[in-house]
């Protein structure tokens, strides 16, 4: 009776001391990992003037325009029949056979190196040829030399109003912004409710 009970014993202790290793070389529970909280992200309406047209007449008063060469080969007007914002709205056509001709306008753009900067418009294009129309970014140093150009979608053809975009990164050494809004080809285009926007992770 003795030696059962002593047997029985035995058996249980090994039992449980068995069990307490193998607990112990169990690997430990790992908490789930930490998911990385995103950054907020700021967006600022940069200051351009009149965005939209509205304070202009037959002249696009905030907006310079420019031509490749030669003689005057582009009709520039206020058009007050048809737009988006408003209103008016900015109309392009070429007359003559031309390289390209834009509307352009420029802003001071200190402290953004490194963020990015969105410049968007509503676009209306009437038989334009493969060069189309498109928007762009051009970054400059104090000097107002170039350093670099970001371009949208190039509109071909005829379309009604839509809404384009051109997103880049402000480079190092920049301090101008030049936005323009070029027509490279045959055809005519409008343009309306321009919007530029820096977008900054804080």
């Amino acid at each position: 009776m003795k030696n059962n009970m002593f047997s029985l014993f035995l058996m249980v202790t090994v039992s449980l001391m068995l069990s307490a290793c193998g607990d112990e070389n169990q690997p430990a529970e790992q908490s789930p990992p930490q998911q990385q909280k995103s950054q907020p992200v700021r967006a600022i309406s940069l200051p351009l003037k009149n965005p939209s047209f509205e304070q202009s007449d037959q002249f696009v008063k905030g907006w310079g325009f420019s031509q490749h060469a030669g003689e005057p080969s582009y009709e520039v007007s206020i058009d007050t029949t048809d737009s988006t914002d408003g209103k008016n709205s900015y109309r392009i056509e070429r007359k003559l056979v031309q390289a390209w001709g834009m509307i352009n306008q420029w802003l001071p753009l200190n402290d953004a190196v490194g963020k990015s900067v969105k410049l968007s418009a509503m676009i209306k294009s009437e038989a334009l040829g493969p060069k189309g129309f498109d928007l762009s970014l051009v970054f400059r140093k104090a000097n107002k030399k170039f350093i670099g150009e970001i371009s949208s979608e190039i509109v071909t053809g005829s379309n009604e109003w839509q809404r384009i975009e051109v997103t880049g990164v402000v480079p190092a050494k920049t301090a101008h912004l030049q936005v323009t809004a070029v027509l490279n080809d045959a055809g005519m285009a409008w343009l309306d409710d321009v919007q530029l926007t820096l977008i900054d992770k804080q």
